[in-house]
């Protein structure tokens, strides 16, 4: 499976809609058919769906194929065992055996969040594991059990540093989730590329221009084109401030824990580095009740400021993904024509039958 998509015309075709219970099942039927045991093939089926209902496209079921590809390919193992090599009251490094690495950074994460009820603060890192998709998945885990969490991920080189011309970092992403009372919490969830790469897939397959300045071409020049994007370099987002934390993300997630450098990763969308999350129980500086009263104060600071020209509202990190969930989960989720033929494609070798889209 070549991970350059097809450049296909702008506006190519419509994207059909399809339930989030029939792509969770046909997610979920896939991985059973290649020995995944039946909790991990929910937990990682959930992993994707939550991801193309939240507007996260690029780490949807999108990446499905990949996942089913680095399994056949034994990139990774259908089960993953989990193995502490070390650990301490506050900490964890854990050792996911090259297994699914939704399904290990998901334990890791719990591990860390056991640990901080009774430390109040605590760390993990996981090594040995695959693509862990969606940041937001885990921090937004964390904080529905009304704690703060910052969880890190390293992977294939797609970035030079700040200035340079050569692939050094991944697209290294960063989220960040703080519990709120009665409502969603607020969600950071970014690469510390100016793009993400399954972005640049997307658009790609869509006939889409990039942006200005978020790419450069295989000479190191900068393009808006996809195509010739996939072949060239990615760009930190805010120049030398997104390559410091893409740095930073590196020394956590890899030189740290001892995982893998992305310059060292397998080059395969199936593939991680390492895996880094720190999780902090707000009661250990006082009061829950507090806390969660003088954050309702920051947003109401917040959403009370005045709205730039051309701005209709002032959202908090993460809101936009809540909108678009309560959207897609009433009229569907939209796939695009180019994963759409992958994915049927997909479901006809494992025998496994596609939904219809929704009418």
């Amino acid at each position: 499976m070549t991970h350059n998509l097809k450049r296909m015309p702008a506006g190519a075709g419509m994207s059909p809609r399809f339930s989030h219970e029939d792509l969770f099942n046909f997610s979920r039927d896939c991985l059973l058919k290649m020995g995944v045991p039946l909790p991990d093939a929910e937990l990682v089926a959930d992993h994707l769906v939550l991801a193309n209902l939240r507007g996260v496209d690029s780490h949807g079921v999108i990446r499905l194929p990949y996942y089913v590809e680095g399994l056949e390919k034994g990139y990774l193992n259908a089960r993953c065992n989990v193995r502490v090599l070390r650990q301490g009251p506050t900490w964890a490094l854990i050792d996911c055996g090259m297994g699914l690495g939704i399904v290990g950074a998901v334990k890791v994460s719990e591990i860390a969040l056991e640990k901080s009820l009774n430390a109040g603060v605590a760390v993990a890192g996981a090594v040995c594991l695959g693509h862990v998709g969606m940041l937001a998945y885990y921090t937004l885990r964390v904080a529905e059990k009304g704690l703060i969490s910052l969880a890190l991920a390293n992977g294939v080189a797609e970035m030079p540093p700040w200035g340079g011309v050569g692939r050094v970092f991944g697209t290294n992403p960063i989220s960040i989730g703080v519990p709120r009372s009665g409502s969603a919490p607020i969600l950071v969830d970014m690469a510390t590329s100016a793009i993400a790469k399954f972005k640049v897939h997307l658009a790609a397959s869509q006939g889409q221009q990039l942006p200005e300045g978020v790419a450069l071409d295989s000479e190191g020049r900068p393009t808006r084109d996809p195509v010739e994007a996939l072949k060239g370099y990615l760009l930190p987002f805010g120049g030398y401030k997104g390559y410091s934390l893409a740095l930073f993300v590196e020394v956590m997630a890899s030189a740290l824990i001892g995982a893998p450098s992305s310059v060292e990763v397998r080059n395969h969308p199936s593939q991680q580095g390492g895996f880094f999350i720190t999780v902090i129980n707000p009661e250990v500086f006082g009061d829950k009740k507090q806390f969660l009263s003088r954050i309702e104060a920051l947003v109401s600071n917040v959403k009370s400021v005045r709205p730039a020209e051309g701005v209709e509202e002032i959202m908090l990190p993460g809101e936009p993904e809540e909108r678009s969930m309560k959207e897609r989960l009433k009229k569907g989720i939209p796939i695009d024509p180019n994963t759409l033929q992958r994915l049927r494609e997909l479901g006809e070798r494992l025998s496994v039958s596609f939904p219809e889209p929704l009418g």
